[in-house]
């Protein structure tokens, strides 16, 4: 197996893999799924924090460089990423985060301690058998006693489909020379294999699938995902096989309304809650086949927890969690009687009568992005219907922890167990010294990401890579205006109006003027700040 490793770490070495944020690994993210099934979590401010294929440490600079009481180490088989990711950490100044280079089967694993949250998001399917093994064991023994570990994995049945599509881009790109070769002679198939599928056919279908999900993905996606030595799909049930002799039990998905049959409708539920009993495993594997699933990522814990999990929701609990959601009214404003009203998404609403609900709802979506705790929404709920004159029920109460429940089950709403609430925009504007960093950084990059406090990578617009490392609080409007004119006089960033490129300096002026203006309320869109107390409506 030594020949097939390095024969991925050459692979990577040659077209490493872009890595940024993923909002469903950060450590608080996980917390607050294991407290919501019953089990206690480390605190994710000052966590021990490890990721097993880390690449240039995408996803732990934004962890890091947020929690400087954490401490975070990142793991990755390629030399050539783990400079890149070094490089970067100490051109962010970041003292809590080291990057080593190894392979997780060969390595000295107790020297590194343990941790509070092992990740380990795309390795497990794209790696030989034996490797996959050496993750499950470096779970076991890397993980601290109420520490969670969570996995992404390709599975059946959704990857039987997509099988034919990646054996046929082997057949004709594998054995290339070059990535890029691989990949011209690997997409020359998929266009031959489109013009002669018959209509209809499996083969259609598949090919159809590759399209849509592959069109706008980048070549390093296509290159590790389809033409990769390794990638090895397994049932949901077959994984968890694997990891009970690591005494290892499964906690939840990453995505928890994805485990509640009840979102797949009656004519789902019904018969399979009376087929599967109370195995939430089983449930899932059901339910798998339901959605043709493709991908999961699962959380794991040690083995001795599983008897503490608990998949009836325990309401009790919710008073620990922080909520955020956005769930504007479908159809005009609210109005707080009971006249039934639809909130959130068109084809998948909630549907209420209640005043104080509709109450907590309104209040949620004026908070979002940032969060409430179960008391500050009570709160919000009493003032709201004081203001309107309308007397709360005797039981709202319950009635605002039945909203909340049905909001996790639905995954209509993200929680925390710490608030979520950076601090308002001040004038002169500043960003954390790490944001504005990162910001500096990408500069140059074909597409430019930063992070947010909800740990998601975000898209500068290019003006912003050149305005944000400037927002350390020492310079006023007039002095941003100012260097952004600098800047457009250079021909460095460019303002356009009406498709139009603009040069004159009035123009320029106007411009800058208007773009500095906007900047807190774009910067709150991107949920990096908060722009002020107001209530706001604005889409996610």
């Amino acid at each position: 197996m030594d020949e097939a490793v390095d024969g991925l770490r050459a692979d990577y070495d040659k077209v490493p893999y872009e890595s940024h944020a993923f909002p469903q690994t950060a450590p608080g993210h996980i917390a607050a799924i294991a407290h919501i099934f019953g089990l206690d979590a480390p605190d994710a401010s000052s966590a021990r924090v490890l990721e097993i294929g880390c690449a240039a440490g995408g996803n732990l600079i934004p962890f890091a460089a947020s929690h400087p009481l954490a401490r975070v180490v990142g793991i990755d088989l390629s030399q050539i990423q783990i400079e890149q990711g070094r490089s970067n950490i100490q051109r962010l100044g970041l003292h809590n985060l080291e990057l080593l280079q190894g392979d997780i089967a060969a390595m000295d694993l107790p020297a590194l301690g343990q941790f509070d949250y092992v990740i380990c998001h795309g390795v497990y399917s794209w790696v030989p058998e034996n490797v996959q093994e050496a993750i499950l064991a470096a779970f076991h023994t890397l993980l601290a006693p109420k520490g969670v570990a969570y996995i992404s994995y390709n599975v059946y049945p959704g990857w039987k489909a997509k099988e034919i599509v990646r054996d046929a881009m082997l057949l004709r790109g594998g054995g290339r020379g070059t990535p890029q070769e691989k990949l011209g002679y690997a997409r020359g198939m998929i266009d031959f294999l489109e013009e002669v599928a018959p209509v209809d056919s499996v083969l259609a279908r598949a090919l159809a699938d590759y399209r849509a999900e592959r069109t706008h993905v980048r070549d390093y996606y296509v290159l590790h995902e389809q033409l990769e030595t390794f990638n090895s799909p397994c049932y949901f049930l077959e994984f968890g096989k694997r990891a009970e002799p690591h005494r290892l039990a499964y906690l939840a998905d990453a995505a928890p309304q994805t485990m509640f049959a009840v979102n797949y409708g009656e004519k789902v539920a019904v018969p399979l809650l009376e087929e599967c009993g109370h195995s939430q495993i089983l449930v899932e594997q059901y339910l798998d086949f339901v959605v043709n699933r493709t991908f999961r990522q699962s959380l794991l814990v040690h083995g001795e927890r599983g008897p503490q999990i608990s998949y009836n929701l325990d309401r009790t609990r919710f008073g620990r969690l922080h909520f955020a959601a956005w769930l504007p009214p479908t159809g005009g404003e609210t109005r707080l009687d009971d006249s039934a009203q639809e909130y959130g998404e068109t084809g998948r609403p909630l549907i209420t009568r209640d005043p104080g609900v509709k109450a907590a709802v309104d209040a949620l979506s004026a908070r979002w992005p940032w969060t409430l705790s179960r008391h500050e929404l009570l709160d919000a709920v009493q003032a709201r219907l004081g203001t309107a004159g309308v007397v709360a029920a005797v039981d709202q109460e319950s009635k605002i922890d039945e909203l909340l429940e049905a909001l996790i089950i639905r995954g209509l709403a993200r929680c925390r167990l710490e608030p979520v609430l950076p601090e308002p925009a001040r004038s002169p504007l500043q960003l954390p010294e790490a944001m504005r960093r990162i910001a500096e950084g990408v500069r140059g990059d074909e597409d430019p990401y930063i992070f947010n406090v909800w740990h998601e990578s975000v898209l500068l617009p290019p003006v912003d890579c050149h305005l944000l490392p400037l927002l350390d609080g020492t310079r006023d409007r007039e002095a941003l205006v100012q260097e952004l004119l600098l800047l457009l006089r250079e021909d460095v960033i460019r303002f356009h109006r009406d498709g139009k490129h603009l040069t004159e300096e009035a123009e320029l002026c106007y411009a800058a003027g208007e773009y500095v203006d906007a900047t807190p309320q774009r910067l709150e869109a991107m949920k990096l700040l908060r722009a002020g107390d107001t209530e706001r409506r604005q889409p996610p």
